[in-house]
């Protein structure tokens, strides 16, 4: 069966980046998890370090999640991160916890099915985030990898997880697209020390020089699509985005599930930037954000 040549690509990733640790249990859940992906889709994940599905949400889904959106920037609470012009917010955090929509969405069956079959495990929260560019004044992501973070200030012990990126509108090559290097999941490189100034959030930024070979032989990819397109990436994936200099906004979710298997240690961030709720997530029905 082609989910055990699937194993054998994860086996392989994980032995160049030394992670494991973990794939002695690797096949024990394999007949629990439903297989969502294709052959080619999963392989694509593990080998690139991303997919990227077109259209997964319906527009009436889509239009449900945006409806939200205006209360919960009215709210100016913990849960809200400012560009650094001090009044456009650039992100929210924690959404399922005080929006009875968004606490539906972490459990959408098509997105928790997916991540399930990409770690081979059950999954559970570890971090919901609403980010925006607005028109002509959002600001950068400079290039990273996820998992640095999640392994120095979380205690994440592998990178067993997966980050889901939803569309929430239409992402064009004018409005700040994620752009990713593909493969560079499989490189590891120092840890950053984490900034705090280059923008209105502070993260652990790669300096281009580091990879600069590594795109010279892998390019940059940039999805771009309608919105309820979702990008399933690699948390060790290298990626970033530019501003957004052009009138279309660029809202997108960004939802990290992680392996039940997959152990957490102590943060040193606050409850709202990351879950420390472990409690594996029961799918919803497929109508759960519409009906």
């Amino acid at each position: 069966m082609w989910e055990r040549e699937c194993l054998v690509s994860i086996w392989k990733v994980l032995q160049r980046v030394n992670y494991s640790s973990w794939v002695e249990t690797i096949t024990s859940n394999a007949k629990s998890i439903v297989m969502i992906l294709s052959r080619s889709q999963f392989e694509q994940f593990w080998n690139e370090g991303y997919v990227f599905l077109t259209d997964l949400l319906s527009a009436g889904e889509v239009s449900v999640l945006r409806s939200q959106i205006p209360a919960m920037l009215d709210s100016r609470n913990r849960e809200l991160v400012l560009e650094k012009d001090g009044k456009t917010v650039r992100s929210i955090f924690d959404m399922h916890n005080f929006n009875e929509v968004y606490a539906r969405f972490i459990r959408h069956p098509k997105l928790v099915k997916a991540a399930s079959q990409l770690v081979n495990s059950h999954v559970h929260l570890f971090q919901l985030i609403l980010n925006f560019k607005e028109a002509y004044s959002g600001d950068i992501w400079p290039w990273h990898q996820d998992y640095p973070t999640y392994r120095t200030d979380d205690g994440m012990s592998s990178p067993r997880c997966v980050n889901i990126l939803v569309f929430l509108d239409s992402v064009n090559q004018y409005n700040g697209p994620l752009m990713m290097v593909p493969g560079s999941h499989k490189e590891e490189y120092p840890v950053p020390e984490l900034d705090k100034s280059t923008t209105g959030y502070a993260g652990r930024w790669l300096a281009p020089e580091k990879f600069e070979n590594l795109v010279k032989r892998k390019g940059i990819i940039a999805p771009k699509g309608r919105a309820g397109s979702v990008i399933f990436a690699h948390a060790n994936i290298i990626h970033g985005s530019g501003p957004n200099m052009s009138p279309w906004r660029r809202g997108m979710i960004s939802m990290t599930l992680n392996s039940i298997d997959n152990v957490l240690g102590e943060s040193s961030r606050p409850g709202y930037i990351v879950s420390r709720d472990c409690t594996p997530i029961t799918p919803l029905a497929d109508d759960c954000l519409v009906r």
